[in-house]
């Protein structure tokens, strides 16, 4: 079972885009997940510049921003229901997984 999935919101805890003066206040969707380097790609963080060339689908060319990839231990799931970025644990009933918060043991699913 994953403890982080695509759709989740989750909080930026460590890295560059992790904010010191007001702490972990940078949160996101996350979009991919790419388990064999360890790296998400989240909604709106740690936009890079990408230089396009002039083509027949892209007439324009010029600057795109779009997302890249942040480390996956620096990542922690946001709990829909204390609103806290939160550890992830799984519960097993029979053969079905369910996610829950640690903090308030409500389940993310």
């Amino acid at each position: 079972m994953q403890k982080l999935k695509v759709g989740d919101t989750v909080q930026v805890q460590a890295g560059a885009e992790a904010s010191e003066k007001t702490p972990a206040t940078k949160r996101g969707k996350v979009l991919k997940i790419d388990r064999e380097s360890g790296r998400v790609t989240v909604e709106g963080l740690r936009l890079v510049k990408r230089h396009l060339r002039k083509t027949p689908q892209n007439p324009e060319g010029g600057i795109v921003e779009k997302p890249g990839t942040i480390a996956l231990a620096s990542l922690q799931v946001v709990c829909a229901k204390c609103d806290k970025a939160t550890r992830v644990g799984i519960k097993t009933e029979g053969e079905k997984h369910q996610r829950f918060c640690k903090k308030c043991k409500a389940l993310i699913d």
